[in-house]
């Protein structure tokens, strides 16, 4: 049921702010990075599964060139993922005022309300999952066993979106086997029809991997068995970014519904795998808050579900989107740079500047095209130039298989190599070099980034 006409102003008002946002932000750093795998749409990439590289392929396919399109599969599913929170919750409570609560506590939260409209696998992570949760619910609350088969379909969309999505499916085997609740289920057709239906989803994406020496998982999963000293700097940044992201009122509510035995314990097996390993991920490296985004509509659902209507529980939305808008307005401040270093709110600025000057030293060099050497810039060059000059990087190759081979023509022809690093004694990847001057990207007077270039040519790595 999602007749609330809280519920549809509450998602149509965050589509038309979203829209409103992707339409006048300029790309971030790993956008642009998404755009060039959309260029080339595969059934796999190196750092993540392909759904964001095939949403932003679409949304240009219908929208055209622009920052919109980039952006358009991400607002949707913030439009979506709002409808399937609110019929979660109204599943559990059949209250109409618990479902909205839980939607507007699920919208509120920074990374869904601020920057739910980046094209980031993030969103589509967050809506299968919580798609995939609502099924079960259906299942468990209707008796409709056909819902096992969407089920697994949802699973296997959100593996496709984001690594993560592997711990929904592992929660779902765990409780399937260990929970009384669960067993009842195994002797049931449509369980194991839809564990079918995920992974058929997932044969190309495994087969792509298969192809590539499993690269993807290599690179995602490599990091588990790393040995790494403690530190209790990152763990404590790890927690603090959580409590943050998700909204320190909201967190709290959360924390009253895992107690309250008034929720489903299915919702609590279903985010305690993903909750463990992170949590264990964070004493051996740095991990960021916003890696449990997939499970913030599941906290909403939880903590509306389990928690009375209150004083201090009318703040939680208020909060959580005045945090956002506080956020959002110090980091993109116009003219004024409020938050220094490496970071979205500075990647996107300075750039008609920086790229003008990169415009006249490629003329003045006679470089026929820009060579890089991070993934980043390579994406950022290529969204700003890539046009007009080929941008290529000449370092990590694996993050770049979509493109096929490296153009072997462009080995011996003159480039402009461009780098966030000094080389002193030239550029290592090339026989011939020639420094040329650095230019700055600038907000104002305020350096962001300082851009090393020098005319090269004769690529050591050319492929035979």
């Amino acid at each position: 049921m999602l007749k609330s006409k809280g519920l549809w102003t509450l998602a149509l008002g965050l589509v038309l702010l979203h829209i409103a946002l992707a339409a006048n932000l300029p790309l971030v750093e790993d956008e642009t990075y998404y755009q060039l795998w959309a260029s080339h749409p595969a059934a796999g990439y190196f750092d993540h599964p392909p759904m964001v590289a095939w949403s932003i392929a679409a949304g240009q396919w219908l929208l055209g060139p622009s920052n919109l399109a980039v952006r358009a599969g991400s607002i949707l599913a913030i439009f979506l993922l709002n409808l399937v929170t609110f019929r979660i919750a109204w599943l559990l409570s059949r209250d109409q005022a618990t479902a909205f609560r839980a939607s507007l506590w699920g919208a509120s939260t920074m990374p869904l309300a601020g920057v739910g409209f980046a094209a980031t696998p993030d969103p589509f992570s967050a809506l299968f999952w919580t798609a995939a949760t609502w099924a079960l619910v259906e299942v468990l609350n209707q008796g409709h066993r056909n819902w096992w088969l969407l089920v697994g379909l949802f699973a296997g969309l959100g593996v496709l979106s984001k690594f993560t999505g592997f711990f929904f499916g592992l929660a779902l085997v765990i409780w399937l086997f260990s929970s009384r609740k669960g067993r009842r289920w195994l002797s049931v057709w449509q369980v194991w029809a839809g564990a079918v239906i995920g992974i058929l989803v997932l044969l190309p994406f495994l087969y792509w991997n298969y192809q590539h020496d499993w690269v993807g998982f290599q690179r995602q999963f490599g990091r588990v068995g790393e040995a790494a000293a403690f530190s209790p700097t990152d763990f404590v940044l790890f927690c603090l970014s959580f409590v943050v992201y998700l909204g320190p009122l909201l967190f709290w509510f959360a924390l009253r519904g895992v107690a309250s035995a008034r929720v489903p314990r299915v919702l609590i097996w279903l985010i305690a795998p993903l909750c463990l390993y992170l949590v264990y991920h964070a004493t051996k490296a740095a991990a960021g808050g916003q890696w449990l985004v997939p499970i913030f509509p599941t906290l909403a659902v939880i903590a509306a579900h389990g928690t009375d209507r209150t004083r201090s529980s009318r703040w939680v939305a208020p909060l959580g989107f005045g945090l956002t808008a506080l956020a959002m307005l110090v980091g993109f401040w116009p003219g004024k740079v409020l938050i220094g270093g490496h970071n979205p709110f500075t990647q996107v600025r300075g750039w008609a500047a920086v790229s003008a000057g990169i415009r006249a030293e490629v003329r003045d060099s006679g470089a026929v095209w820009i060579a890089t050497d991070a993934y980043g810039l390579t994406g950022q060059l290529n969204h700003y130039l890539g046009a007009e000059i080929p941008v290529w990087s000449v370092t990590a190759p694996e993050r770049y298989m979509f493109r096929g081979p490296f153009p072997r023509e462009f080995c011996q022809l003159p480039a402009l190599f461009i780098s966030r690093s000094e080389f002193a004694g030239g550029v290592p990847y090339f026989t011939s070099t020639r420094p040329l001057p650095a230019l700055d990207r600038l907000e104002g007077d305020r350096l962001l980034m300082r851009y090393h270039t020098a005319r090269v040519s004769g690529l050591k790595s050319c492929p035979p």
